[in-house]
């Protein structure tokens, strides 16, 4: 048992080091940093229930694939300094990935959360 826990707290380690090494080195985690935090504390203030937690997991959702995004630009910048297709194809593929959920989390931003700030101006 504390073999297990002495486990998982190793593994949490891991996770912050990644977090602080992507707020660090990558500029766009820092940005989308930003913008989940400020869309989720937006949900809290103004949305209610389920809307509330379902908005603030779209927009932490960006997060996690930035995170991801910067896994695989540094494990392809790692394996090769080459210009090679394949290493670009990863690359623009993770950033799309991004991009597809961060237009996403905007759009729902938008239809949901902007109307709900606006109706308590």
């Amino acid at each position: 048992m504390i073999k297990t826990v002495r486990g998982v707290i190793k593994g949490l380690g891991y996770a912050v080091d990644g977090y602080i090494g992507a707020f660090r080195e990558d500029r766009h985690f820092r940005i989308n940093l930003s913008l989940s935090l400020t869309g989720t504390l937006l949900s809290l203030i103004f949305l209610d229930g389920c809307t509330r937690l379902i908005l603030a997991l779209v927009n932490w959702l960006v997060l996690a694939f930035e995170l991801v995004n910067t896994a695989v630009e540094r494990a392809v910048d790692t394996a090769t300094t080459e210009r090679l297709p394949t290493a670009k194809l990863s690359k623009d593929a993770a950033a799309a990935a991004v991009l597809t959920v961060g237009l996403f989390a905007l759009t729902c931003d938008i239809l949901i959360l902007l109307p709900a700030i606006l109706r308590r101006l």
